[in-house]
């Protein structure tokens, strides 16, 4: 069995046109979308450093930890 379907070149190339510029824009956008996420990693790293976020992890810590050593005196 064989089946074939005629249609015209200029409506393939509209059909190609129109698939080929979706494409285009879906890719921009989602360079637009990693541009944005680099400026706001960017910003998050200037106002919040590495050295001060270790920072305040081990301040977090030091009560839980003064806790425990409490709990852990023997009277």
């Amino acid at each position: 069995m064989k089946l074939a379907i005629e249609i015209p070149d200029e409506e393939i190339y509209e059909i190609g046109k129109e698939t080929l510029k979706k494409k285009i824009q879906e890719y921009l956008e989602f360079i637009k979308l990693q541009k944005e996420i680099k400026e706001i990693s960017k910003e998050l790293k200037e106002f919040f450093s590495e050295n001060k976020y270790w920072e305040e992890v081990k301040k977090i810590r030091q009560e839980p930890w003064q806790e425990y050593k409490k709990s852990l005196e023997l009277n």
